[in-house]
């Protein structure tokens, strides 16, 4: 039984390595332990420009140089023509599309993974030209899925009501997180790497993703000015590459005087995110709308108190181990940044390394694999 997995989107060197390319990455990882004897998985990559060369190289190394079956047909023209599976990769019995859009197929089955519907829920922060292509081509993808996986309920409810899909099609699996996320054993070491590396200081509240608009920013950063003004004397660390619209964004942030105490770090090395985590005294994700937002369980694994925001997924996934604030209220979010740092701290960490136990990606490469078995069986029927 041979599985592609479509590695095309990780391969691009201007595809930026937040929660969706840890999802790609860890199944990668993990898949093969989980699938039955005689079933094999292997990354596919389409025909991509040679500027994408040395990307594909460094993930294909990370997951240990598998055999990977390569397009044959130009990207290009595959946003043209929407060809079979077949004719661009192969014979193959089934093909996962992990970020959003699956082709059609002559005969495999056909699984793909929609994070959000974003492009739809909250468009505003978003390039129009982005929504334009998502419009036009997820819910297709969706529609001749045999099966539809999605990272929480929140997001799978949304598939079912606004792409209007059978229920019985649409699969709620959650992201793992790895061993490397876990209680530091040296603080002073990593606060001595991360201050020669990013100039940072003891005693931050860190935010870790892509800066663009729908995660908020602006709205963490009015929050924390809140909380410098009550006398908190820490940075506001945002670690992470620029997304879209960042510069209209980051404007808008200085324009306040917003961006005083604020250090941002550019895109950190993997090795470096562990300790991000451990170090920091609090971490704040209070986006707009996120599909999972894996880091609030990185950041929980790790032993850092959590704030995050009381709407989409998040408190589905912080459960009752993190105080959820208003996104749209700076004080709501600077209030519970105050008791994350304070009085709140223990009972957080505690309840934190609690909940992040139960995330593991052995489970979720498991429950993938349920999901192929259900697919093939709808193929063939």
């Amino acid at each position: 039984m041979k599985l592609l997995f479509d590695a095309t989107a990780m391969a691009l060197a201007d595809y930026h390595r937040g929660g969706a390319y840890r999802y790609g990455f860890e199944l990668l990882r993990h898949l093969p332990d989980a699938l039955p004897e005689g079933w094999r998985v292997q990354p596919f990559v389409g025909r991509i420009h040679p500027r994408h060369a040395a990307r594909t190289r460094r993930l294909l190394a990370d997951l240990g140089d598998p055999a990977v079956v390569r397009g044959r047909v130009p990207q290009r023209l595959l946003r043209r023509v929407e060809l079979p599976a077949e004719w661009n990769a192969g014979r193959h019995d089934l093909f996962h599309g992990p970020f959003d859009l699956v082709p059609p197929t002559r005969r495999a089955a056909r699984v793909v993974t929609i994070h959000d519907l974003a492009f739809l829920r909250a468009p505003e922060g978003l390039p129009a030209e982005w929504i334009a292509e998502r419009r036009a081509t997820v819910p297709p993808s969706a529609r001749r899925a045999h099966r539809v996986i999605t990272v929480s309920e929140f997001s799978r409810r949304d598939l079912i009501e606004l792409l209007d899909l059978d229920p019985e099609k649409v699969v709620a699996i959650h992201h793992g997180i790895g061993a490397e996320f876990r209680p530091t054993e040296d603080r002073g070491a990593d606060l001595a790497r991360l201050a020669e590396r990013y100039g940072i200081r003891p005693g931050f509240v860190l935010y870790l993703g892509t800066l663009q608009p729908n995660k908020n920013v602006e709205g963490l950063c009015a929050a924390y000015q809140l909380l410098r003004e009550r006398g908190f004397p820490g940075q506001l660390v945002l670690a992470g590459a620029e997304g879209w619209l960042f510069d209209e964004m980051w404007e808008r942030i200085v324009g306040r005087g917003h961006d005083a105490g604020v250090l941002r770090t550019g895109f950190v090395d993997d090795e470096d995110i562990p300790r991000l985590y451990r170090a920091a005294d609090a971490f704040a994700l209070v986006s707009f709308l996120e599909g999972f937002g894996i880091p609030v369980i990185e950041a929980m694994a790790c032993g850092t108190p959590v704030v995050a925001a009381d709407a989409c997924s998040l408190p589905e996934v912080a459960g009752d181990a993190a105080l959820l604030a208003d996104p749209d209220d700076p004080s709501s979010i600077a209030d519970a940044l105050e008791r994350a740092v304070g009085p709140e701290r223990e009972r957080l960490v505690a309840a934190g390394l609690r909940r992040a136990a139960e995330f593991t990606w052995p489970r979720s490469a498991a429950r993938h694999v349920e999901v192929y078995r259900h697919a093939l069986e709808e193929a063939r029927g």
